[in-house]
């Protein structure tokens, strides 16, 4: 169980390196490719057959592809609760690509939050390793599919009514959708993996379909509301907002709907909470980026 577990974080840590430096590309071929001027810009569909003909984005769209699939390797080896929070990695790995492609220095602060970030993340690690995981109950599909339609509906209703809000509110709409989206993506992963890793899929059909039925909904409107984000705003902000909202609302769902996640005592909690607050406090200084701070028309074709 240990070592399945340590394998799950090795995943855990190459899917959040891959998604960081995925976001870094697509959010430049993004800007260059949307309509309209500035934090106006709209992610139409000529500006996705443009995109397709971007190697930034298919790169990052490749990147992103091999992301998820260590990701779900990883749900499929151990809790959510653990997995999860790893992905904070993805906000130093963005902010430093980004340096890299401006052509700049990152902020002192910046730098700071790098460090509290990933100590934070191995903290939490370290502390959720050691601790015993809980069985997991599997949900009916019923109320699975509910809550996956009920999410994907508002997630729409986002996308369209975000179009009235200004730059940075319109940017953290959309990425706090996107995060509330991919963090229901891995509670449907760690269930479908559950169901075949436990040999119960047979058994479990109309529960595996409505888990597959799930993440063909939310998936698809969840990465969109990202890739539209990032025409508001850095991608700074969007990786920001997605690493702390996305592993509350997975730990958050596994626990409602799966009972999954790990035993902790008393000292552990002391240490998971001080772990918690030294990653938010890096997310929090990394994120100090104005939206409009790339300007995707200075950036170089490479970028």
């Amino acid at each position: 169980m240990t070592q399945a577990r340590t394998v799950a974080v090795a995943l855990a840590v190459l899917a959040a390196v891959l998604f960081g430096l995925a976001a870094v590309g697509q959010h430049g071929a993004v800007r260059a490719s949307t309509s309209g001027t500035g934090t106006r810009a709209t992610l139409d569909v000529s500006a996705l057959r443009r995109l397709l003909r971007r190697p930034a984005w298919l790169l990052g769209a490749l990147q992103a592809t091999v992301a998820g699939a260590s990701h779900l390797g990883a749900l499929a080896l151990a809790p959510i609760t653990l997995v999860q929070p790893i992905g904070v990695l993805a906000v130093p790995v963005t902010v430093l690509g980004s340096a890299l492609v401006a052509r700049r220095l990152p902020r002192p602060s910046q730098l700071v939050g790098a460090v509290l970030g990933v100590a934070g993340v191995a903290a939490l690690t370290v502390l959720l390793l050691a601790s015993p995981s809980q069985l997991v109950v599997l949900p009916g599909w019923g109320p699975l599919l509910a809550v996956v339609v009920a999410a994907v509906a508002a997630g729409l209703l986002v996308l369209r009514r975000a179009r009235a809000a200004g730059p940075l509110a319109r940017c953290l709409l959309l990425s706090v959708t996107a995060a509330v989206l991919f963090g229901l993506d891995s509670v449907l992963l760690r269930t479908a993996g559950h169901l075949v890793g436990s040999g119960q899929a047979s058994s479990q059909l109309p529960l595996l379909a409505a888990t597959l039925a799930g993440i063909a909904l939310a998936l698809p409107v969840g990465s969109w509301a990202m890739q539209t984000g990032y025409t508001a705003g850095s991608p700074q902000v969007v990786i920001c907002t997605l690493t702390l909202v996305d592993p509350v609302t997975a730990v958050v769902g596994g626990h409602l709907l799966l009972h999954d996640g790990v035993a902790l005592s008393g000292a552990h909690w002391v240490g998971v909470s001080l772990g918690v607050v030294l990653a938010a406090a890096g997310v929090v200084l990394l994120s100090r980026e104005q939206p409009a701070a790339v300007d995707p028309a200075a950036a170089p074709a490479s970028s």
